[in-house]
């Protein structure tokens, strides 16, 4: 059950980084600026109500598999997870930030006229900042697949 648990929860953060990101670029490369007020409201949304929760599950579910699989928590293997969980986590937690001002600029001009261009500065962090958080992820998702180090 706690796999499930952990796979499920995997597959929720990563989906909903891979949602927030398609539908945020795509809606601002339209110039639409009242979707754009939209999709960055529920991009925030989605990062507290679902994102959020799973990547607390994360850890903990690991935590538990890697005790009834025997895995060592000195292992390389467990310290390259750790540090990449750690390291996408920062960069997800600089994104939220950086997509509530984006929510609030773009909630500000509320569809009128064009976005000032701190949305645009803002915008290209934080694209860098979930490509950041996406090559972790994947990075553990190899890691978990693979298991190098350690026995199937």
């Amino acid at each position: 059950m706690i796999r499930l648990l952990h796979v499920i929860s995997s597959a929720l953060m990563f989906g909903v980084g891979v949602g927030a990101f398609w539908f945020m670029l795509t809606t601002v490369r339209s110039g639409d600026t009242a979707a754009i007020a939209v999709t960055t409201r529920n991009a925030v949304r989605a990062e507290w109500f679902i994102a959020a929760p799973v990547a607390l599950v994360q850890p903990v579910t690991g935590y538990v598999l890697m005790l009834q699989l025997g895995y060592p928590l000195r292992s390389t293997w467990f310290f390259a997870v750790a540090t990449l969980y750690i390291v996408a986590g920062m960069c997800w937690v600089y994104l939220i930030k950086t997509e509530l001002k984006l929510r609030d600029l773009a909630a500000e001009h509320g569809g009128e006229g064009a976005l000032p261009a701190s949305f645009g500065l803002l915008f290209r962090r934080w694209t860098r900042l979930a490509v950041g958080s996406f090559a972790g992820v994947l990075a553990i998702f190899w890691l978990m697949v693979f298991r190098p180090g350690l026995a199937a």
